[in-house]
């Protein structure tokens, strides 16, 4: 999809705040409020914007301990898949789950209350999931870098 200077600017403004009223965004795109309205409309209909949420601070919330667990499977058949992604999706602390390439099949983010509950996670669940053959846990220190905003180049 091919987007102009107006529509980088109207998604920029909203990367900074998506309950920016449209009037703000017009003003910050050069355009008026209508044709915005219209674009973001559009945007929204071709998929380029997916949906509005809050950012939510995980420490607040009691979830302390951020951690990615790589995994393999020990076979790779739809079924071993299948039930893979379904116990996934159903696990709450699973804040994110990748399929990668290199010498893990999986790489998976997890909220955690503590170290214990991470334990708990990953014994009590992640392990048991039927196919699962290694997992490796690390535990994020300290994040230097995290967005969602994309470059808009």
């Amino acid at each position: 999809m091919h987007l102009d200077e107006f529509d980088r600017k109207i998604i920029g403004a909203l990367q900074e705040d998506a309950r920016m009223p449209v009037a703000q965004v017009a003003e910050r795109a050069a355009l008026s409020a209508t044709p915005v309205s219209r674009r973001i409309k559009r945007l929204e209909d071709e998929g380029v914007i997916l949906g509005y949420q809050p950012v939510l601070d995980p420490r607040r919330l009691g979830f302390e301990l951020d951690a990615y667990v790589l995994i393999n499977l020990d076979g790779h058949s739809d079924d071993n898949i299948s039930r893979f992604e379904r116990a996934i999706h159903g696990n709450p602390y699973v804040i994110a789950c990748h399929a990668v390439t290199g010498d893990m099949d999986y790489l998976v983010h997890v909220i955690a209350r503590d170290v214990e509950h991470l334990s708990q996670i990953t014994l009590k669940t992640l392990v048991r999931i039927p196919g699962v053959r290694d997992v490796k846990s690390i535990i994020v220190l300290e994040t230097i870098k995290e967005t969602r905003a994309m470059p808009l180049e």
